[in-house]
């Protein structure tokens, strides 16, 4: 009996020493430096980073993102504000800095809420982290960045532009029109259409300047990805055909004839020694 209860636990201790050790998943920190206190800065999951790109996951899995990272931020923005994306993480600003930790390995979107600060209304601009981040090939799983903003002074009204931009070479699959809604504080307020006969652009005016106002498109492809950008009271919306449109192949042309005709002449002049030559022999035999 003992002798079993001994093999029994060398079998057991044989079979522990083989099962796998999870590895603990490596987490990360982000530090963001902001001037302003007591403002919400809320992180977004995208995925991982694959093949020069972001796997997009999760609630994000179809939207239809432009993959050029400039203008992917605005975008992704505008995205989480009309869909209501729950974010990963959320902390405020305090004494200049906003602090994220235990951050798991992908790309985050960034968003930090609008304030407005005796009269000067705050405006942090939408950026893309990585966790870890790398630099000459290092990694590095604390992060230090500085938020950018941009800041005015409250006006009694404002305004705000949305153009409209297509980068297709003039594809007959182009939409006659599209929708885009006016979002304030993150409800739709307005919406309108843009088309070929507004130029593909509009203008609200009279605008309260207490309210945070975004443009999103409301109109979805899935022939084009969808990128925005910003500055200041105007917004620009760009779409972009994901597949390239082959050239067209120029159908084949007949060079023109010109001048005298020249066959007709070669052709006759080999009919002329044809029958030359049976006069010959016809003049020979009747000899």
């Amino acid at each position: 009996m003992k002798r079993c209860i001994k093999w029994l636990t060398a079998v057991l201790v044989i079979l522990f020493s083989l099962t796998p050790v999870i590895a603990e998943e490596k987490m990360g920190d982000i530090t963001i430096k902001y001037p302003v206190d007591n403002v919400t800065f809320k992180l977004f999951y995208l995925g991982e980073w694959k093949a020069e790109k972001i796997n997009y996951q999760g609630d994000f899995k179809d939207a239809k993102i432009t993959d050029d990272l400039n203008e992917a931020a605005d975008a992704l923005s505008a995205f989480v504000k009309k869909n209501n994306v729950n974010s990963s993480a959320s902390e405020k600003s305090k004494d200049g800095e906003v602090n994220f930790s235990n951050i798991k390995k992908g790309i985050y979107l960034v968003l930090g809420e609008e304030k407005i600060d005796n009269k000067v209304h705050y405006r942090v601009r939408p950026m893309l982290l990585s966790m870890p981040a790398y630099n000459a090939n290092t990694e590095s799983w604390s992060t230090i960045v500085n938020a950018k903003y941009e800041q005015e002074t409250i006006p009694g009204n404002t305004s705000l532009e949305v153009l409209k931009v297509w980068k297709d070479n003039n594809s007959k699959n182009r939409p006659k029109s599209i929708e885009v809604e006016l979002l304030r504080n993150n409800e739709v307020y307005d919406t309108k259409t843009l088309s070929k006969k507004n130029n593909w652009k509009h203008t609200w005016n009279n605008l309260d300047g207490d309210y945070e106002w975004t443009v999103y498109e409301k109109t979805t492809f899935n022939d084009y990805s969808v990128s925005i950008s910003r500055s200041n009271r105007k917004v620009v919306i760009t779409n972009k055909l994901n597949k390239e449109i082959p050239p067209k192949t120029p159908k084949k042309q007949r060079i023109p004839q010109t001048g005298q005709l020249w066959w007709p002449v070669v052709i006759l002049a080999g009919i002329g020694v044809v029958l030359i030559s049976i006069g010959l022999s016809k003049g020979k035999a009747d000899r």
